[in-house]
């Protein structure tokens, strides 16, 4: 793939997967001129350049470059590639657990997946991969540097990095992984207030939850539950819709639009809702996609209290199309909204209430000489695909004094603990009109 794919880089939400191509339209003048050209300098690469050329990588290259034309996450998978991509919806893959995308010819970590070699080595969003091996990555096909990257499990792979907030690269050395993706961790925060984090959307995203949620509500109801969408990249659409059916009693989920046409519409149903307890959700700029899809879905239906920052803006449609030779095309096809209309493309879904990552005792601590980074959104990716909407519509981050939190001793999770206490001291579900289980 040539730029995007959940496991490095996520931000992928596959709309389906087909075995053949739609019916075709013909093909205009100009195109078959086109073609015509391209035939024309296919023949003279392969009869006149200096060395023998390997044509078959000469037109997987074409192709490349032709989806890479579009946008960022449209892209011809060649049949690793996509062997890889199949594999990681089942939340199992070899690896070093990174999430990333192409960014001003860079290979950019989106984010590294909890508890793999790339998070305990202490990468972080936003990072620079300037190395793989020795070798640069500048204008490297992310398809190549996949193959780079991965080998057999125990192997070693030194990945040269230009961190966030420096010019200065560093070695960091990583043992390969057969990393199994959790895609749903909980715990307990307090007696009644379960904290769900959900890392991606995949095949078993919905019932894990949903496993989650009884184990948690085995004690005693559940007075409100914290949903933690940060740095999620995404994943199946499937899952996010049902995911937020769970959540939502009846009403629009998600509408898809494609060529100034709704295509598609996905509806809540009444069965199997979860009771009205508050829900906090937690998002960053490293939520994308399927997770933007299920905040702006709670969010616009006022079920949950969207905190954190500004989401990263990943809202767009791909269908995959497999190929007679394993190889398959992914390709962006429509935009989605939120039940209110809202174009997630190029812009995300602004919290509720903004939080920032660390406490203002924490943030005054900080060294005020680190060099500060623009943060990474899907409208800062070269030739993204243009938000269409009611962008002006969207709510803006309400005026609410951010309670003072008491973290516990090891917790440095500032946004969990205010997540928490708006639980707790009734704010969220004042905010969004649930009854809630407050004094």
């Amino acid at each position: 793939m040539s730029r995007t794919l959940r496991w490095y880089c996520a931000i992928l939400c596959c709309g389906a997967v087909f075995g053949g191509a739609a019916p075709a339209q013909a093909l205009s003048n100009e195109a078959f001129q086109a073609l015509h050209t391209f035939s024309r300098v296919l023949h003279d690469i392969a009869n006149y350049y200096v060395e023998p050329v390997d044509e078959e990588r000469l037109v997987e290259g074409a192709l490349q470059g032709m989806l890479e034309a579009l946008d960022p996450h449209s892209a011809y998978l060649e049949p690793q590639v996509y062997k890889a991509l199949r594999s990681e919806t089942g939340g199992r893959f070899s690896g070093v657990g990174i999430e990333i995308t192409l960014k001003q010819g860079w290979i950019t970590v989106v984010s590294p997946i909890d508890g793999s070699p790339a998070a305990r080595a202490g990468i972080k969003p936003g990072d620079r991969i300037v190395k793989i091996n020795g070798k640069s990555t500048k204008q490297m096909n992310i398809g190549d540097a996949v193959k780079v990257m991965r080998g057999s499990q125990g192997s070693k792979v030194v990945l040269t990095v230009v961190r966030v907030g420096s010019r200065t690269p560093t070695d960091v050395a990583l043992r390969r992984e057969r990393i199994q993706v959790l895609s749903v961790r909980s715990e307990m925060l307090a007696p009644g207030y379960p904290y769900i984090r959900l890392t991606g959307f995949q095949e078993q995203t919905y019932e894990d939850l949903l496993a989650a949620l009884r184990e948690a509500a085995k004690p005693g109801p559940i007075r409100g539950l914290v949903l933690d969408l940060r740095n999620n990249p995404g994943g199946l659409l499937e899952q996010a819709v049902a995911v937020s059916d769970l959540f939502i009693r009846d009403g629009v989920i998600l509408t898809t639009v494609s060529r100034g046409k709704e295509v598609d519409r996905r509806e809540a149903h009444g069965s199997g809702t979860e009771p009205e307890y508050p829900i906090v959700i937690l998002v960053n700029g490293g939520s994308a996609s399927a997770a933007e899809i299920v905040a702006g879905a709670l969010q616009d239906h006022n079920r949950a209290l969207v905190i954190g920052s500004q989401t990263f803006g990943k809202g767009s449609v791909q269908t995959v199309i497999e190929m007679d030779d394993g190889s398959a095309l992914k390709l962006t096809v429509a935009r989605y909204y939120t039940p209110s209309k809202r174009s997630i493309q190029a812009f995300g879904i602004p919290p509720d209430v903004n939080v920032p990552e660390a406490s203002p005792q924490a943030a005054a601590k900080a060294e005020s000489g680190e060099e500060k980074t623009a943060p990474l959104t899907e409208a800062s990716l070269p030739g993204h695909l243009k938000g269409r909407g009611a962008h002006h519509k969207t709510r803006g981050a309400q005026r609410v004094r951010l309670p003072e939190v008491q973290m516990k001793p090891g917790d440095i999770d500032y946004q969990r603990a205010v997540a928490l206490a708006l639980l707790e001291n009734g704010t969220a579900a004042r905010l969004t009109g649930r009854r809630g289980f407050h004094p």
